[in-house]
């Protein structure tokens, strides 16, 4: 029993002389960036371009006011690997050159419901020699969810920016969301929607975690 206690005692001064080492552990776990992920968010340059058919012509929408943010591998100058990005366009922020087709499309997106359209990524595959991301994520729009793909190419830039560059064809019905129509009906515009995405990241200050943003 002696010997026990002798053994229990020095355990003890063993495990509280460690607390102080393991705390400074684990704060530089969540501190330090994880096999070299870097945070990126996207700065000026940004640009997405909304646009679709009607019977009468094509319409176009842009914004120049989203967010986006993801953690990235770059080593010896290469795009590596994309561990997670969140994506986020305030649906009035998109703007045509028509004061009435803005408010009926903001309407039909139901903004005032669902303000935000976003994409958070699921996994993505980095192909270097390509230039090339493919990505896999979830789209959402007017409130309503879906599982899409898509595919981007990427330019690394002299001043270590990354530039983003991709289209996605949707179905606005595959959102819920009904295709609108304006002067009574005599001009409607299709189903189809094109989204294009110009994205420019730069490295941000905050250093990363293995958690999502957003």
């Amino acid at each position: 029993m002696k010997n026990f206690s002798i053994r229990t005692e020095k355990f003890q001064k063993c495990t509280a002389g460690s607390l102080p080492v393991l705390m400074v552990l684990a704060i530089l776990a969540f501190t330090y960036p994880v096999n070299g992920q870097t945070l990126y968010k996207i700065t000026d340059g940004t640009l997405v371009k909304v646009s679709g058919t009607s019977n009468l012509h094509d319409w176009t929408m842009l914004s120049k006011s989203s967010v986006c943010e993801g953690n990235f591998v770059v080593k010896d100058g290469t795009l590596q690997a994309i561990s997670s990005l969140n994506f986020s366009l305030p649906v009035a922020t998109l703007k045509s050159k028509d004061d009435l087709m803005d408010t009926r499309a903001h309407k039909t997106l139901k903004a005032a419901q669902f303000n935000k359209i976003t994409f958070k990524l699921i996994e993505a595959t980095v192909l270097p020699q390509q230039k090339m991301i493919n990505a896999v994520g979830n789209l959402t729009i007017g409130g309503v969810t879906n599982k899409t793909t898509l595919q981007v190419t990427y330019v690394l830039t002299n001043d270590k920016s990354l530039i983003f560059k991709g289209s996605k064809l949707i179905k606005m019905s595959d959102h819920k969301i009904k295709a609108p129509s304006f002067m009574l009906g005599a001009l409607k515009t299709g189903d189809e929607v094109t989204i294009d995405l110009l994205l420019k990241f730069k490295k941000s200050d905050i250093i990363p975690t293995n958690n999502n943003t957003k």
